[in-house]
């Protein structure tokens, strides 16, 4: 059974949560602190956080899990509605913003679909490479393939990289990774998109790989031209198939 982690300060809404969830193997905290002492111990498959709580936030705990806590479905459940909670949210990775008072029948049909698509994720073994960087769904991480060196990206990062990676040829708008990447598209701006991809793009820096930006339309992933030299010099003549300096740099 799927094991959920909620972290909320009310009694109230604990309640309700047990009822909604009827059947999950459930773990609740009601501080920060609490929750940071049950993720240093346990692991998750979905995390329910209240923003607002005694001491602290539900984004201070978001920013303290691990990358592969992370990896697993994050939803708040929260009496904010400001437009700018929402962009913090999804700019650290949630997965879902949902708004109180709720539904009881809707929660448990949110957080039982993301359980379904997070379950096919874990199930996925498979791996896909771009220029010296190769990708694994199932360690959701990424390493140069000239010397294993391992490079840490969040969830969201990760699925990023893998939606530009797996068609390199292709101009993605910001509506369309959007959309591709965030169920709840609604509630996140293209400014979100911005941040995440600029963070990619930083801890791509050193792989050469890199994504470029397109004036006016969006992002596509390429090589830096040095690196195309380079990986033909070390025998990756597969990652060069349909990528040449002209395409480069046009």
């Amino acid at each position: 059974m799927n094991r959920i982690l909620c972290v909320e300060d009310s009694q109230d809404t604990l309640l309700l949560l047990e009822e909604a969830l009827a059947g999950h193997p459930l773990a609740f905290a009601t501080t920060l602190r609490e929750a940071l002492s049950l993720v240093s111990r346990e692991t998750f498959d979905l995390y329910l956080i209240d923003i607002e709580l005694p001491d602290g936030t539900g984004f201070e705990l978001l920013s303290a899990l691990s990358e592969k806590a992370k990896a697993k479905p994050i939803l708040f459940l929260t009496g904010r509605q400001d437009f700018s909670s929402k962009v913090s949210a999804f700019s650290l990775g949630a997965d879902d913003f949902i708004v109180k008072p709720f539904d009881l029948k809707e929660l448990r049909l949110r957080i039982e679909s993301r359980l379904r698509k997070s379950k096919l994720r874990d199930e996925e073994n498979t791996t896909f490479s771009f220029g010296n960087v190769i990708g694994s769904t199932q360690e959701q991480r990424i390493r140069k393939k000239s010397d294993g060196t391992s490079i840490d990206l969040t969830s969201l990062e990760f699925r990023i990289f893998r939606l530009l990676a797996n068609a390199p040829n292709k101009i993605f708008t910001r509506d369309e990774i959007l959309h591709r990447i965030w169920t709840d598209s609604i509630s996140v701006s293209h400014r979100t998109v911005d941040v995440h991809v600029s963070n990619l793009r930083r801890k791509l820096a050193e792989t050469g790989v890199t994504i470029e930006t397109v004036i006016g339309t969006g992002y596509r992933i390429a090589l830096d031209v040095p690196e195309v030299d380079l990986l033909a010099r070390e025998g990756f003549k597969d990652e060069l198939k349909g990528v040449t300096k002209s395409n480069l740099l046009s």
